[in-house]
């Protein structure tokens, strides 16, 4: 019986063992193929994340910012805050102030204020004695002297006071006149820098500064004494003068 079988088949196969032969060969081509194709994959895939176990791959949602920061290296298209000129506020104790241009340049110049006055260097002035001025300064304009007769200039301020009397140093500065004038009598001149100086006549004779000394405003520098002959005529006073710069100026016109 299988030998029946076998002579049947030996004949459906005569003649067609060529065409058989192709389609085995064709079916074992394509599958080597496909295992060579398949296993070229898996070794690139293995070849190309070895060493690097954190790489993930992901799609980028649109709607979320990249960040992309390298240390030490600018970034490009990177978004500067803007610049503005307008001042930050600023207020003077006890006084809101608004910030603008206008108010703000008001500001600096109060502020420059009041650094000057830290630092001022303005003399201060004070009276020599207290009292009435009987005559006042001329300014170059001739008066005439009670006691010549004649008409002179006044070149100072005659300030009622008796004899006795406190007189103070009109400004700080240093002592630099002590003298006896046979017309002024006793005489003490103060240098109080710039070029401003005093002078106080007719004082008594017991004088209790020296040349030299440092005075401060309204140290005690003498006493009216009634010693200048020139103005002796006239009620007990100090005869007080100002130059300066070697000129005369009214000695009213800092104090007042």
């Amino acid at each position: 019986m299988k030998t029946v079988k076998f002579e049947k088949a030996r004949s459906f196969l005569k003649g067609k063992g060529f065409a058989f032969a192709l389609v085995l060969s064709l079916a074992a081509v394509g599958g080597s193929t496909y295992f060579a194709y398949d296993r070229a994959l898996s070794k690139l895939g293995t070849t190309a994340n070895q060493g690097n176990t954190n790489i993930t791959e992901t799609f980028a949602d649109p709607d979320i910012p990249v960040v992309n920061e390298q240390f030490g290296v600018p970034k490009q298209n990177e978004t500067k805050p803007a610049v503005t000129t307008e001042p930050a506020e600023k207020s003077i104790p006890g006084v809101y102030i608004p910030t603008s241009p206008t108010n703000v340049a008001a500001l600096e110049r109060e502020k420059a204020k009041e650094a000057a006055r830290m630092f001022d260097n303005t003399p201060v002035y004070t009276v020599p004695v207290k009292g009435e001025i009987s005559v006042p300064y001329s300014n170059g304009e001739l008066v005439k002297s009670k006691t010549l007769g004649v008409w002179k200039t006044h070149d100072g301020v005659d300030i009622k006071a008796a004899n006795g009397t406190a007189v103070n140093a009109f400004a700080d500065g240093k002592v630099s006149k002590v003298y006896a004038d046979p017309l002024w009598g006793v005489c003490v001149e103060i240098d109080h820098g710039d070029g401003l100086v005093s002078y106080y006549y007719g004082l008594d004779r017991n004088v209790p500064v020296n040349v030299g000394q440092a005075v401060l405003v309204g140290d005690v520098i003498a006493l009216t004494g009634g010693t200048a002959e020139i103005e002796i005529a006239e009620e007990p006073h100090l005869h007080f003068a100002v130059k300066q710069d070697g000129a005369w100026i009214d000695p009213l016109s800092l104090l007042t």
